[in-house]
């Protein structure tokens, strides 16, 4: 992570301070807890799933469409 904040903004995920979210590389790291101050227990320390997402991934359907439009494609 620490690599990654000087690249981008990160953030803790608002309903979960375990997982972080990095909107502007549309990625996002999740794991179940934090890790804790025990050395020999493994989880917490490494993150269970990573999201990285296409540009468009928050976007509204409003927004999709003009998109899609924008670059000259028909709406789904």
């Amino acid at each position: 992570m620490t690599l990654l904040r000087g690249l981008a903004t990160i953030t803790e995920a608002e309903d979960d301070p375990a997982s972080f979210i990095a909107p502007d590389l549309l990625l996002s790291f999740w794991r179940p807890f934090e890790a804790d101050h025990e050395p020999d227990e493994e989880q917490g320390y490494y993150f269970s799933s990573v999201l990285l997402a296409r540009p468009g991934y928050y976007d509204t359907p409003a927004e999709a469409a003009a998109r899609l439009r924008a670059v000259g494609r028909q709406e789904p």
